[in-house]
């Protein structure tokens, strides 16, 4: 009778036996259960041996093997064999040897190798299991590359004296590490730590970048990267450069019940204390209100026009800054922002730049009957330091109705009135002055699409024919033009019946919108569209600067097309041209892409205008080439045409595999702007997977041998 409790305990850990066949039973989270193709009972020491296919199982921890004993009187479960142990973290555990307490959280392992998110590969002598959350590991060695017979030695890897994985904390803390790049010891560190590979967030340094301008010398970013919670994290990044010094770089961002907040900065630390405040603040974010109202936020603050293109933070020649509310529901909208502009152009003075308070917009739709109806309501107040202030207030409506004949012609007919005051101070010429207008329009829409289906082959031809009358009291040039002065005329505004982008002027007149639609759809994705298409009016309308293409009693005809070949090519191009062919406007697109190759070539042509005194011509192109899994290269370059100069070029290259990534890049402003000569930067970035780098190897697995 003694040795039947123990029975019973062995009993228990053998929740069940097959012989041959595998089967097993449930068992409570934290009990042990054992699966084998034999069980037996030492007859000298009463120790079970399990064998064959062997698996114990504990929560989320399982160790398979094809021999195990478990010693009830020592209380130990030892593996004299090779054995994977899977770990409830995803980490997986191989071993020559291994001695575990009953409940697999304590032991020691010898000759243990470990695969961690199937990424990063650790080996080491000896490895010992600490209460289940610590992992000890003596003499280590650690990469994430695939060692093969034709290149056994890893891109790089770490030797250390000792490493400890905790399996709470899900973080890698080595002593005494020697860093090896292609078998070269390059780094000593007593300590450090990094996260494992399947965290998605954790606190410490990314990923060092390398770069080198004329404007700056030779610059090092290295990240630091801090998670404070669960909703927020915080970047700090010192930007060490030879000749400006060093700048910080810090980045804010916090995910809010209802939103989404983002702050970015730089600041220059100043070497005298005599130079004045060098950097910018970023600020963008959005958060809901309730009753579908939501509130966003997108300003920047800079100390000086020049600073983000002398640091290559950014091109851009205006910067904008707004705050807003919005409200959409399914048949109405509403929105009341304010707006900034600070202007980085080196001919423009911020003192005559417009700032915008407020900005509102209201739109809502409704069914009266047979029709549809709108009413919408506007206000826009600007000021400048010098020059015109406006306020402008607007209110209209209008009813919209469309039928369908038999024949399958489609009549639209239409109908829109507005009412207009404005409130102008400090004209250069009028001096404050009040004004009303009232506008309105009325017009027939006419379609007949015609189309024809074949098994290969569906085509559609619709000619369409808009006629439009409208007028506007008082004259046009009555009220100032702020908001009315980039016009562009293309296929999207060939049957827009005002084709001003704002309110601050209004297509009059009668006039008729004429064009042809083709479109042909085949099941292998090769499509053709095509647009054609002209405006005539009764009479000239002064208000179309010259070079619009919409100025004279008949527009230049507008030609547009398209073409899609599968997913691979597509191309796309509009011109502009007169009844003697001189062309106004010319835009062609072109975009290729497949396993290797991606191409984007544009091309713009634009004659002189009122707002353009100068014909300009440019051509855009950007190309990227897979040379080989491992290998990709890339060119890009923006040219003016008419001056016959480069405005930017770039080239980059590229090497990666499952383990790292090399990049680098070269890139040339050849403008000059904001006192900021022509500059080249140079840029040089690694990254190692399974040190801090997100994604699984499956993804980012690439040929590593044959280098």
């Amino acid at each position: 009778m003694d040795n039947l409790p123990r029975f019973l305990r062995m009993f228990a850990l053998a929740v069940f036996v097959a012989l041959p066949v595998l089967a097993q039973a449930p068992a409570l989270p934290e009990r042990v259960a054992l699966v084998a193709d034999r069980v037996s009972v030492d007859a000298e020491t009463g120790a079970l041996i399990a064998e064959g296919n062997v698996t114990i199982i504990r929560g989320d921890t399982v160790v398979q093997t094809d021999r195990l004993i478990y010693d009830d009187r020592s209380g130990t479960v030892t593996v004299p064999g090779e054995l994977t142990l899977q770990q409830a973290d995803g980490a997986v555990l191989y071993a020559d040897y291994a001695a575990l307490d009953p409940d697999l959280r304590t032991g020691v392992i010898e000759g243990a190798r470990a695969l961690i998110d199937n990424q990063l590969q650790v080996a080491a002598s000896a490895a010992r299991q600490l209460d289940g959350r610590f992992t000890v590991l003596d003499r280590v060695v650690a990469s994430s590359c695939v060692i093969c017979e034709d290149n056994p030695v890893p891109i790089w890897k770490i030797r250390a004296e000792r490493v400890i994985r905790d399996a709470e904390e899900l973080q890698f803390h080595y002593e005494n590490a020697v860093f090896e790049m292609f078998g070269v010891p390059v780094l000593y560190l007593p300590y450090f730590r990094h996260p494992d590979p399947s965290v998605a967030r954790a606190s410490g340094f990314l990923n060092p970048e390398f770069s080198a301008a004329s404007t700056y010398g030779f610059g090092l970013k290295l990240p630091y990267y801090h998670v404070i919670d669960d909703s927020r994290d915080v970047t700090l990044t010192p930007f060490v450069t030879s000749d400006e010094g060093v700048l910080v770089e810090g980045e804010y961002r916090q995910a809010l019940d209802r939103g989404y907040l983002e702050l970015d900065g730089v600041v220059k630390l100043n070497e005298d204390d005599g130079d004045a405040f060098r950097g910018f603040l970023s600020a963008f974010g959005n958060y809901a209100l309730g009753d579908r109202i939501v509130a966003r936020l997108d300003a920047t603050v800079l100390s000086d026009d020049a600073f983000l293109t002398e640091y290559s933070y950014s091109n851009q020649d205006v910067v904008t800054s707004s705050l807003s509310l919005e409200r959409f529901v399914p048949d109405s909208f509403w929105t009341v922002e304010t707006a900034y502009f600070d202007t980085l152009r080196e001919n423009e003075d911020q003192d005559t730049v417009p700032f915008v308070l407020p900005q509102a917009e209201y739109r809502r739709a409704f069914d009266l009957g047979t029709m549809r109806g709108e009413v919408n309501a506007d206000l826009l107040s600007f000021s400048r330091e010098i020059g015109r202030d406006v306020m402008r207030a607007s209110v209209g409506g209008g009813l919209d109705r469309t039928v369908v004949t038999a024949p399958g012609l489609v009549l639209r007919g239409f109908t829109d009135v507005a009412g207009d005051l404005y409130a102008v101070a400090d004209d250069p010429v009028d001096g404050d002055f009040n004004e009303a207008r009232a506008r309105g329009q009325i017009g027939l829409e006419m379609r007949m699409p015609f189309i024809a289906r074949g098994a290969r082959l569906t085509q559609i031809v619709e000619p369409i024919v808009q006629l439009v009358l409208a007028e506007e009291t008082g004259d046009p040039t009555d009220v100032p033009n702020e908001d009315s002065l980039l016009l562009e005329f293309d296929e999207t505004s060939l049957f827009s019946t005002n084709r001003f982008p704002g309110l601050d002027r209004f297509e009059t007149g009668a006039y008729a919108n004429v064009g042809l639609r083709y479109e042909s759809i085949t099941p292998s994705g090769r499509n053709i569209t095509g647009t054609v298409g002209r405006v005539y009016r009764d009479d000239a309308l002064g208000s179309f600067p010259a070079g619009s293409g919409l100025a004279g009693v008949s527009s230049d005809f507008l030609v547009a097309f398209g073409y899609e070949a599968t997913e691979r090519l597509s191309l796309s191009g509009s011109f502009l041209t007169d009844s003697n062919l001189d062309f106004s406007r010319s835009e062609f697109g072109f975009v290729y892409t497949d396993a290797r190759l991606d191409l984007a070539a544009d091309y713009v042509y634009l004659e002189a205008d009122a707002v353009t005194p100068v014909d300009r011509a440019e051509v855009q192109f950007d190309m990227g080439y897979r040379f080989d899994p491992n290998w990709a290269g890339s060119l890009n370059f923006r040219r003016d045409m008419e001056n016959d100069a480069f405005l930017r070029a770039g080239a980059g290259v590229s090497w990666g595999n499952e383990c790292a990534e090399f990049e680098f890049s070269v890139s040339r402003r050849f403008t000059r702007s904001n006192n900021v000569d022509p500059s080249t930067e140079f840029g040089l970035t690694f990254r190692l997977a399974g040190i801090g780098v997100q994604g699984s190897a499956a993804e980012r697995r690439r040929q590593s041998c044959g280098i």
